[in-house]
């Protein structure tokens, strides 16, 4: 948590920039100092904690999570430049700021999430929707009611109750799939997703409880928020829960997990749709660690447009 504090020395005040960080379940703070007044702009006294706090993570990233073997030392270290970057922008903004980044950000999102599943429309076109501005006349009204959808969708994830179960699950897909024709609740039928079988009907549920499980499981091991992340999705994509709406579903769901560990946001982008899936595709033949550098590379992409 970043705060200001004040201290008071022989009567007078001295104020601090300061952050505890969770070293091993032990916290260290790290601080500061700002002057004997609290000036306007913060920004500069923000990148001396950051760069402060990014070389105490460094240090004992081995001490804070269990780190996976299949990625190195030095691409966590990377990952968590990032991680504490963006950690500090959006501190730094103010709350109509935090609201215009949800904003943008949800935009993009969206474009790219239903570009991936085969949307025509353009980034702007989708912002006319999620700003209730006029749409043009020749605009596809499936494609609106996708996008106002995934605005439902993404505000859900957005919400303080929404809370990772199956049942949570279920209501974002319905969200999702509102109004398009796709049958509410888990697939009764066999889907194969380019050439592969996905998880059968029958098994489905059991299938996402032991997700669930193992999600549970991940984190009490303190496992990387980003390597828990990125495996879930694997799982969930190749489970294949439902009958249509499982990419878009699953990318919320990152992006909810990224958002709630701290982490920030993740945007897969259509021009990548590619590497995407070939990523997915070598981790469930055991190649976890092309899964891993290609969100790995994702993440710092999205952080970096971000901040700059």
């Amino acid at each position: 948590m970043i705060k200001i504090e004040k201290k008071i020395i022989k009567y007078k005040p001295f104020f601090y920039l300061t952050s505890q960080v969770n070293i091993g379940g032990r916290f260290k703070k790290i601080q500061v100092y700002i002057g004997k007044n609290i000036p306007n702009d913060l920004s500069s006294f923000y990148r001396i904690l950051c760069e402060k706090e990014i070389k105490l993570v460094g240090d004992n990233l081995g001490k804070i999570y269990f780190l996976d073997k299949a990625a190195t030392l030095e691409e966590f270290k990377k990952i968590e430049i990032f991680h504490q970057r963006f950690k500090y922008y959006f501190w730094g903004l103010s709350d109509r700021g935090k609201e215009a980044f949800w904003r943008e950000f949800a935009i993009k999102f969206i474009f790219e999430s239903n570009a991936i599943e085969g949307s025509k429309l353009s980034q702007s076109e989708v912002s006319a929707i999620v700003k209730n501005k006029h749409s043009k006349k020749n605009v596809n009204r499936k494609e609106i009611i996708e996008v106002e959808n995934s605005i439902r969708a993404f505000a859900l994830i957005k919400s303080s109750a929404f809370k990772l179960s199956q049942r949570s699950i279920i209501t974002l897909h319905r969200e999702l799939m509102r109004n398009l024709g796709v049958k509410e609740g888990y697939k009764k039928e066999n889907i194969i997703v380019n050439n592969k079988q996905t998880v059968s009907p029958e098994k489905v549920r059991s299938s996402m409880v032991k997700l669930l499980q193992w999600f549970d499981g991940q984190k009490k091991k303190n496992v990387h928020p980003l390597v828990i992340a990125s495996d879930f999705h694997r799982q969930f994509e190749h489970i294949h829960p439902f009958s249509d709406g499982n990419g878009r579903t699953g990318r919320l769901l990152f992006n909810w997990m990224l958002s709630k560990s701290g982490y920030g946001v993740i945007l897969f982008k259509n021009k990548n749709r590619k590497s995407y899936f070939s990523s997915l595709d070598q981790a469930d033949n055991g190649r976890s660690g092309k899964l891993y550098r290609h969100c790995f590379e994702v993440y710092e992409k999205t952080i970096r447009e971000i901040i700059n």
